[in-house]
């Protein structure tokens, strides 16, 4: 199994922008192959070094990954995401 996560900051991190990326990246639940558990959410650490946001996911494999990283429903999600992150940083590992 695969585990994915990303973590980002935003330039406005309101409410609002929260939401809607947190809704943007659930949608993708029960969309893609080998996705297996998605999991989206705002932080609530609002120390120096923390972050705004953050994803979680579990895939099949290293293959079920690559192919999320090419699928229309991320490039739809990412459309709606990218604009909105100002900094982010992920971490891709094997169980």
């Amino acid at each position: 199994m695969v585990k994915h996560i990303v973590l980002w900051k935003f330039a406005s991190p309101s409410s609002d922008n929260l939401g809607i990326v947190k809704h943007a990246l659930e949608a993708q639940n029960g969309r893609i192959p080998g996705l297996i558990r998605l999991e989206a959410g705002a932080s609530f650490n609002t120390g120096r070094r923390s972050v705004h946001f953050a994803l979680y996911s579990e895939f099949e494999s290293r293959e079920a990954l690559a192919a999320y990283h090419k699928h229309p429903v991320h490039a739809q999600t990412r459309a709606i995401v990218d604009p909105l992150a100002q900094e982010h940083w992920i971490a891709d590992y094997e169980t």
